[in-house]
C-alpha cells in the first residue's frame, strides 16, 4: 500500500519548461513542517526521496529545492546530495546574523546554490543578496509596485527572480513582462503528493558503532564495513541511496565494500547522520538476519580459500531478509537495485553457488525453529553458534528490540 512520502511543486522558466522541483514536507496525519521543525522535515524529505520506493521519479531529473534549518546551516555539515542537484531555500524564519552569513559563504564555496524564500527586501537580508542564486518574491505579500521597484534597483545581481504564488494568467503575464525569470503557483501547477513505500530507518541507538568508525581520526575502509555490518537496516537504506538516480550507478554492486566506496566517506557520513535524525524503530529480527548473513559469508569462505565470494554471500544473506527487516517483499525491494545478477538470483530464486549457501541456511533455520533434529546439517550448527555469538558480541553495546 502506497504512502505519502512528500509533495513536489514544479518551478517554471519563461519558456514554460520546468526548471526545478520544490520538495515539501507532508505527513499523512496532517502534521506540518513547522510543527516537526525544519531539521526533521528536511531530513525526512531527503530520506524518503533517496530511499523510498517511489511510484514515479520525474522530480529527480531536475534540481530540487529544499529548506534547511538554522541549526543545520551552522553545523558544519552539508547536504549529502551533490551541490548541482540541490537549491537550498532560506526561509524568512532564519535570522541573517554574521554567523549565518559566514556559514552560507562556506556552503556557496562548496558549490551549493541558495534561494531567498519569501524575500521581502528587509534591510537585514541585504548581506545575503550576493550569495543568492534565486530571489523568490511572494507576490501575495509584496505589492506589484514594490516588487517592480526592487527588481529594477537590484537587477544587476547575478540571480534569477522568481514570482511565487501565481494564481491567475494575468498575474503571470504581468511578472513575465516585468522580466522575472521563474514562476511558481497554483495557476501553473499545484503541489503533487509523491507516493510510494517508506523504507524504515535504523534506530539511532543502532548506529553507535558506525558513527564511531566513520568519525574516527583515521577511518579505515574495512573497519567502516565491519561496523556497517552490525546494522542491516542501515545497510539496505544505503543500498537504496547508492541506487538512487543522484549517484548514477554504472556497475552492479556485489558487496557492502562497493557501496561504501561508491558513496565516499564524506557523503556516507552525511547520509548516516541524516538517517539518525529520521525517527525509526529497530526491527525485531535484526539478529536473525545478521546471523544469516554472517553464516552465508562463512560458508563461502570455507568453500573458497581465496575468499572471493565472502562479500557477495554476506549481501545475499542480508538482502534475503529485506522482507523481514522492512516489511517489503523481496521482489519489490530488489526491483530497482543495481546488484549483480548472481546476488539477485541467489536472493530471489536461491540459484547458483550463493543460492545454495542461502538454501542450506534457510533449511537450517527452519529445523532450528521447529526444534527438529539438526544432525543432517553437518557442521552448520557449529557455524551458526559461531556467527550467533559474533552477532551478540557486535551488538552487545547496541540496544535493539
Amino acid at each position: 500500500m502506497s504512502e505519502i512520502l512528500f509533495a513536489s511543486q514544479p518551478i517554471y522558466d519563461r519558456n514554460n519548461e520546468i526548471y526545478a522541483h520544490e520538495l515539501l514536507y507532508r505527513h499523512e496525519n496532517g502534521i506540518s513542517a513547522f510543527e516537526v521543525g525544519d531539521s526533521v522535515a528536511t531530513s525526512e524529505v531527503l530520506y524518503n526521496l533517496c530511499t523510498g520506493l517511489l511510484d514515479y521519479v520525474e522530480h529527480v531529473k531536475l534540481p530540487i529545492c529544499v529548506n534547511v534549518s538554522t541549526e543545520f546551516l551552522l553545523s558544519g555539515l552539508f547536504l549529502p546530495l551533490a551541490p548541482d542537484h540541490v537549491i537550498v531555500e532560506l526561509v524568512e524564519r532564519i535570522e541573517p546574523t554574521a554567523e549565518i552569513i559566514d556559514a552560507i559563504k562556506r556552503w556557496v564555496d562548496k558549490g551549493f546554490r541558495f534561494a531567498l524564500d519569501d524575500f521581502e527586501f528587509q534591510e537585514s537580508w541585504t548581506p545575503l543578496l550576493e550569495y543568492a542564486s534565486i530571489i523568490k518574491v511572494d507576490i501575495e505579500r509584496t505589492p506589484f509596485e514594490v516588487a517592480k521597484q526592487r527588481f529594477e534597483e537590484l537587477n544587476d545581481l547575478d540571480a534569477l527572480w522568481l514570482a511565487e504564488r501565481i494564481e491567475d494568467e494575468a498575474t503571470y503575464e504581468q511578472y513575465k513582462a516585468l522580466g522575472f525569470d521563474l514562476f511558481q503557483g497554483y495557476f501553473l501547477a499545484r503541489p503533487t503528493h509523491v507516493e510510494g513505500k517508506r523504507v524504515p530507518s535504523a534506530a539511532a541507538t543502532q548506529l553507535t558503532l558506525v558513527i564511531n568508525q566513520l568519525f574516527s581520526d583515521e577511518p579505515e575502509l574495512y573497519e567502516i564495513v565491519a561496523a556497517l555490518q552490525t546494522d542491516p537496516v542501515l545497510v539496505v537504506n544505503l543500498l537504496r541511496i547508492a541506487n538512487s538516480p543522484y549517484y548514477g550507478l554504472t556497475r552492479k554492486i556485489e558487496s557492502l565494500k562497493e557501496v561504501v566506496m561508491l558513496l565516499g566517506l564524506e557523503p556516507l557520513r552525511k547520509w548516516v547522520l541524516l538517517i539518525v535524525s529520521v525517527k525509526g524503530q529497530a526491527p525485531t529480527k535484526t539478529k536473525l538476519v545478521l546471523t544469516r548473513a554472517y553464516m552465508c559469508s562463512e560458508l563461502a569462505r570455507k568453500k573458497d580459500p581465496f575468499n572471493r565470494l565472502s562479500g557477495p554471500a554476506f549481501l545475499v544473506g542480508l538482502l534475503s531478509g529485506s522482507d523481514v527487516l522492512l516489511g517489503i517483499d523481496k521482489d519489490t525491494f530488489l526491483e530497482d537495485l543495481h546488484i549483480s545478477e548472481n546476488v539477485r538470483e541467489a536472493v530471489l530464486q536461491q540459484t547458483g553457488e550463493l543460492g545454495k549457501y542461502l538454501t542450506k541456511i534457510l533449511d537450517f533455520e527452519y529445523d532450528l525453529a521447529m526444534k527438529n533434529e539438526l544432525e543432517a546439517h553437518g557442521d552448520l550448527f557449529d557455524i551458526y553458534q559461531q556467527c550467533h555469538f559474533l552477532v551478540d558480541e557486535l551488538l552487545s553495546n547496541v540496544a535493539i528490540d
